[in-house]
């Protein structure tokens, strides 16, 4: 008698990848947070500013608020496809049987979403490197380090790919799953 589902090694990658972006999911949305309310603080300070004098805003918080922005995008990214938020074709997709639709599903991850994972990776890998070993900055006076915010792309496509894995697996193990009901 085979192991229940959850008690399989691909079901508790499934689950420890899920939960890994779930985590990535939640720094996502603190990330946003934090972004809109130094967005305010900008234009607050900026007009502000003019008011008293003095400049209450600084190429560093503006630079901040755009690595927030990228730290939530892109840390979201494997989130938002554990989540089922990613765009589809619906339309075709609400048409059809369970297994043509995982079918698809399965193939898509296989053939498009992981090899373009796979090509981003290789493509920002040396220039995230080097931005590391130079310890590039702004050229902004006042702005901020550079090198960890280039680092969110491989860390962003890597969540991404991670979960396009899982989702594979799932898929895999729902067909199966269906295969054993029938």
């Amino acid at each position: 008698m085979p192991a229940p589902p959850e008690r399989q090694p691909a079901a508790r990658l499934v689950a420890a990848i899920d939960r890994l972006n779930c985590w990535a999911g939640r720094l996502a949305g603190w990330a946003l947070v934090l972004m809109l309310i130094l967005g305010c603080w900008n234009v607050i300070g900026r007009y502000a500013g003019l008011l008293l004098g003095r400049n209450l805003s600084s190429n560093g918080l503006i630079e901040a608020q755009w690595y927030l922005f990228a730290l939530a995008f892109l840390l979201g990214l494997g989130w938002t496809l554990q989540r089922q938020g990613h765009v589809r074709v619906d339309v075709l997709q609400s048409r059809w049987p369970e297994q043509r639709r995982r079918t698809v599903e399965l193939a898509g991850t296989l053939g498009l979403l992981l090899p373009f994972v796979a090509l981003v990776l290789i493509v920002s890998a040396a220039p995230t490197i080097e931005s590391w070993r130079i310890a590039e900055a702004s050229p902004d006076p006042g702005g901020l380090p550079r090198f960890w915010v280039k680092a969110l792309i491989p860390l962003g496509f890597l969540l991404l790919g991670l979960q396009g894995i899982a989702e594979a697996i799932r898929l895999r193990l729902q067909g199966r799953a269906l295969r054993r009901r029938r």
